[in-house]
């Protein structure tokens, strides 16, 4: 039977179980936590035919805490010589064993026979059989471990992470559920981020749309991550569902603003708290709910026309229906007004903008919905006296707008005169670029993914790349990290947290991405990253070397990515690791076609010339390049649109150029950063490799599967010690 906390512990103490043995090898060594996940920890357990005594019990819980492993082992070999039956010491050396990186399988699995009602055991010999690609062993120790303990939240998420990494989505995402229950942790709101991102929703599931809002408000991870599986969902909601069919029957014409509030969407859209979570928190990557909002739009727009005419006690508005315009004004700011734009509409945003502007230069009063219907078509801080709005009483949901769309640039002005010049920019190319990024500060960004554990150099890339063979840096108390390219300060901040006690270097060319990322780098109390100006090309100078240096997304910009590539190589200390981003050829077919369509026609790279070639590409649904681009998160947003598919530098590389390139400076190449799927896929086609690190042989799949790295070649290298 199993013994339960109360009952008398099996040791022979005399004393209950929650105050003998369980509670010695709960306790935690200061030195090296262990998760319930990364070894075995006490738990109930059934009596054995014999067992040590309490004395030896206390002993080995002793040599635990104080870290002695070697000598928790070999002590727990001893008593396994007189009592080969006792489940709780074969759980202490499976125990020790782990901790210490040696093979711990056998006494994990004499526990598990030992002790079959140890829910504990069984979820921690699941982690290691998971670790030696044993998927189905894994799985069987996973439900033995809920059928004990139903209730065991790390369990359920041990067997959610197993279940997405072999692809089957919707039930991990149902063990993720079913922890989220229990108790929401770091770890399994994680995971719900990667389980919903990969899915596919046929019915409006209530328990997935009411996470989905916990996980874009808080946030659980990227919220961008989140913006496909939450306009699914959006788009199931019945009212919303028939205006978006309603405006898809009324192309090439746009659906009215009368339309869409006689029909009920506009209501509908305004109680929704997954919509309306949604639009404040990233850009929406939807055609059908873009249109949709365009709509929106022009109902604000009508509203706050006709409180031109309104007496002021007269502004009887919906705190609800206030609330989602707020929200939609600070939608198009984030993806930088790039929703389609009518002539007429223009002229009376114009007037409008021209009305407020007086307003505020008269100090008269400003109705209503004034700041929000301009601020849904033009960044507040563009007008004259905006500042002056923030001195008037508003309600919050109008606040939030004026706080995004003045308050926050005004800071980040003050931010751009503290950030200091490294290098000179006067190469041709470099100067394109810093101006376009100068424009169209890539990506603006609301919440980011929090934080995972940070963790030594070496441990971060054994927990990436477990079957990978590479020379340890050692522990070091403060290592210097490089980002080179750091844009508006998603990648510093994630590279910088990662890393125990890691003293961070961001640099870019574009004053405007630097200045947008310091602020956002102070918002978030971090600081032990330093912003700076510079060109890559010319940090060879520098007298600073780095144990990591991260550049994604960067050299393929420069002139030539190769020696932008060395230079970063020089100022990498021998031994030291690098993360590298690069457009792959074939991954981009589709977007050098619509490239050239682009050109063909003559499109500009303006604002306004980018929202009328994406409405031709929206509208182009006979041709299959230009219909991709439509699935591309880039494409929805003006400064993402224009990094697609209007920068004014671009190459792409090969893997066969990229390994030619490693042999020659003889690098080693660690692997990549990849979805599981494809990296379970290469291992199918190619099992010789199970380190995954042969680049002729990702050469060969990546033709037989064009798309796998659509985003970029993420992977990560080490310099010759």
């Amino acid at each position: 039977m199993k013994l339960g906390r109360n009952d008398p512990c099996s040791c022979g103490s005399g004393k209950k179980y929650k105050h003998c043995c369980q509670d010695k090898l709960e306790a935690r060594s200061a030195a090296q936590p262990v998760k319930k996940d990364s070894g075995v920890a006490a738990s109930n357990y059934s009596p054995a035919a014999n067992n040590p005594s309490s004395a030896e019990c206390d002993q080995l819980a002793a040599l635990f805490q104080a870290a002695r492993y070697a000598e928790l082992e070999s002590r727990s070999r001893a008593l396994l010589q007189r009592y080969p039956d006792s489940g709780f010491v074969w759980k202490a050396l499976g125990l020790t064993l782990r901790i210490s990186g040696k093979d711990c399988l056998h006494a994990l699995q004499m526990a598990a026979n030992l002790l079959p009602g140890d829910a504990e055991v069984h979820n921690n010999l699941g982690s290691v059989l998971r670790e030696r690609g044993q998927p189905g062993a894994a799985e069987t120790s996973y439900r033995r471990a809920l059928l004990v303990e139903p209730n065991f939240a790390e369990a359920h998420i041990n067997l959610a992470l197993l279940l997405s990494a072999q692809g089957k989505h919707m039930q991990a995402l149902d063990s993720v559920i079913q922890s989220l229950q229990i108790r929401a942790m770091p770890s399994n709101k994680n995971l719900f981020v990667t389980c919903v991102k990969h899915m596919q929703f046929g019915t409006n599931a209530a328990f997935v749309r009411s996470n989905l809002v916990h996980a874009l408000s808080e946030p659980w991870g990227r919220p961008a991550d989140l913006a496909e599986a939450s306009a699914m969902l959006i788009k199931l909601d019945p009212v919303i569902e028939g205006c978006v069919i309603q405006a898809l029957r009324a192309l090439p014409e746009q659906l009215t603003a009368h339309d869409l509030i006689a029909s009920g969407g506009l209501a509908a859209a305004a109680n929704d708290p997954l919509f309306r979570t949604l639009i404040s928190t990233t850009a929406i990557c939807d055609v059908e709910l873009e249109r949709f909002l365009t709509t929106c739009r022009q109902a604000l727009l009508d509203a706050a026309v006709a409180q031109q005419t309104a007496d002021a006690g007269k502004e009887n508005i919906d705190e609800y229906i206030l609330r989602f315009y707020s929200k939609l004004a600070r939608q198009c700011f984030i993806n930088e007004y790039v929703f389609n734009l009518s002539d007429d509409e223009m002229q009376r945003v114009a007037a409008l903008r021209d009305s407020l502007v007086a307003a505020l230069e008269t100090s008269a009063r400003v109705p209503l919905l004034w700041p929000v219907a301009v601020a849904a078509y033009f960044p507040l801080y563009s007008i004259p006296h905006a500042d002056r709005l923030l001195d008037m009483p508003w309600p919050d949901a109008v606040m939030a707008v004026l706080i995004q769309q003045i308050r926050e640039p005004q800071q980040e002005q003050q931010e751009r005169d503290g950030i200091p010049r490294l290098t000179d920019i006067d190469g041709e190319v470099s100067l394109l670029v810093q101006n376009q990024y100068e424009e169209n500060p890539y990506p603006r960004w609301a919440n980011m993914a929090p934080p995972g554990k940070a963790m030594t150099i070496d441990a971060k890339l054994r927990q990436l790349f477990p079957l990978v063979s590479f020379k340890p840096i050692g522990n070091r108390d403060a290592p210097k990290i490089l980002v080179a390219g750091c844009g508006t300060g998603q990648h510093s901040i994630s590279a910088s947290q990662k890393f125990l006690g890691a003293k961070t270097l961001a640099i870019d060319l574009s004053m405007s991405s630097l200045s947008y990322a310091k602020r956002k780098t102070r918002e978030m109390g971090i600081t032990a990253i330093e912003y700076a100006q510079a060109d890559i090309m010319k940090l060879g100078a520098l007298e600073r070397r780095f144990d990591v240096i991260e550049s994604c997304g960067v050299l393929h910009h420069l002139a030539d990515p190769w020696a932008g590539w060395r230079v970063l190589l020089s100022l990498l200390r021998p031994g030291g690791f690098m993360r590298l981003g690069f457009y792959s050829e074939l991954a981009r077919r589709d977007i050098v076609r619509t490239r050239a369509f682009i050109a063909a026609q003559g499109y500009g790279s303006s604002a306004a010339e980018i929202r009328r070639c994406r409405q031709d590409v929206i509208a182009a649904t006979r041709d299959a390049s230009l219909a991709r681009m439509l699935r591309i998160t880039d494409f929805f947003s003006t400064s993402e649109c224009r990094d697609l598919l209007f920068h004014v530098q671009e190459h792409r590389m090969t893997l066969t150029a990229i390994d030619a390139f490693l042999r020659e400076n003889k690098l080693a190449f660690l692997g990549f950063e990849i979805n599981p799927n494809a990296l379970r896929a290469y291992r199918q086609r190619f099992p010789d490799d199970a380190a995954a690190t042969n680049l002729q042989q990702w050469q060969i799949f990546e033709h037989e599967n064009p798309d796998t790295f659509i985003g970029m070649y993420n992977f990560w290298i080490q310099k010759p010690a």
